[in-house]
């Protein structure tokens, strides 16, 4: 049985045909996105469009090279089915992940496979080296492209790990870098999407990830501070900057008589057991606390630290999260992320895709870098699931 969410209502204030149309296509694409495959009557059925409509925007969407049509399937009754899955070079973004030590890029195609990577050194973080830097790999990835991919290269986003311009010559303010990567994108013509490295890999988790089996979770990202906050419903709650909501900032117990912002235990890759055992338990008073207010059974902790670090945190936190005692917190299940031991740019590359290419029920028309809601947080419509019985 296929069950699935409604579509976009054409009758609601402020919206046309056009931006149904667009939103719908969205609705669309993320499904197929979530199941690998779907025919399109399984699309009407999960989406709640009508049948000629999911097949005009199926059309449409292969028209425009996102979608391929496989071979027709027999099944044992009824005319067989055409599956629809995503075109890997429908679409390509560059992520850029930027931090203290370096600049990673990851060129990824339409279904998150990457195409190329480059890692460049950066000793004293400079906003002229990333500029210049990022530039020259758009132009090399243009290059490398046939004509025909180089039309379907579209988009930069760049995640800017917590510090990562704070060095001892220089310390640039979050609006500068913001807009002069966004001017760098005007004169390249390709929209620029800039976050911060939790709330790009958290999208990542999201489309590539656990996602599509956990609709609300906290996630905790673990790097030189710590961050995360709420998903909800597959929304992304928490600020991808330090202006906004964050589980970082959270007031915790720290060894000391007065408790300090979570995102001060960070342990980095030299933390001992006694500093993991501080974060464990930081990290267990934040997601209980969280969860008393808003009801939330799983906790996804990810970051790039050393694979056994990660584990040894993971249980530590299992531990701390028992000996709390609460009721809230007895039903919590903390699991570590799938996103950390694959491209860390992959994150980054996966901004501009949700904001082109995923659907937002709170807005009829697609947002670009510069139209973002407030708080900076980027908003996903549900993905539904197949229940096979």
């Amino acid at each position: 049985m296929l069950r699935g969410s409604r579509p976009v209502d054409g009758n609601r204030p402020g919206t046309n045909h056009v931006a149904l149309r667009a939103v719908n296509e969205r609705l669309v694409l993320a499904l197929i996105r979530t199941h690998g495959s779907l025919s399109k009557a399984q699309l009407a059925e999960l989406s709640g469009l009508a049948a000629q409509t999911a097949s005009v925007i199926s059309r449409s969407l292969i028209e425009a090279g996102l979608l391929l049509a496989g071979s027709p399937v027999r099944g044992k009754v009824g005319q067989p089915y055409v599956p629809l899955s995503l075109n890997p070079t429908g679409a390509s973004f560059l992520g850029v992940h930027v931090d203290k030590r370096e600049i990673r890029t990851a060129h990824v195609n339409f279904v998150g496979e990457v195409i190329s990577e480059t890692v460049a050194p950066m000793g004293d973080p400079d906003l002229d080296q990333l500029i210049k830097h990022v530039q020259e790999r758009a132009g090399q990835i243009r290059e490398q492209c046939d004509p025909d991919e180089r039309t379907r290269f579209q988009a930069i986003g760049v995640s800017i790990a917590n510090g990562s311009f704070c060095g001892e010559r220089s310390s640039v303010a979050w609006d500068q870098i913001e807009t002069s990567l966004h001017q760098l994108g005007r004169s390249l013509d390709l929209p620029v999407t800039v976050s911060s490295d939790a709330l790009a890999a958290c999208s990542a988790e999201l489309i590539y990830g656990l996602g599509p089996t956990v609709p609300d979770f906290l996630y905790v990202f673990l790097d030189d501070a710590v961050g995360g906050g709420l998903v909800q419903d597959r929304r992304i709650r928490f600020s991808r900057d330090e202006t906004g909501p964050n589980l970082g900032k959270l007031l915790v117990p720290s060894g000391k008589a007065r408790p300090t912002q979570l995102k001060n235990l960070a342990i980095g890759n030299d933390g001992d057991a006694n500093s993991i055992g501080q974060l464990a338990e930081g990290i267990a008073y934040a997601i209980t606390n969280c969860a008393a207010l808003i009801p939330c059974q799983s906790v996804i902790v990810d970051g790039p630290l050393p694979a056994h670090k990660l584990r040894l945190v993971m249980a530590k936190l299992r531990s701390a999260i028992a000996q709390l005692n609460v009721l809230d917190a007895a039903d919590i299940t903390a699991r570590e992320g799938s996103m950390a031991r694959k491209s860390i740019a992959m994150g980054a590359a996966c901004l501009p895709l949700l904001d082109r290419y995923y659907p937002d029920e709170q807005s009829s028309h697609a947002r670009t870098a510069e139209r973002r809601p407030s708080d900076g947080s980027l908003r996903i419509l549900p993905s539904p699931a197949i229940n096979s019985e």
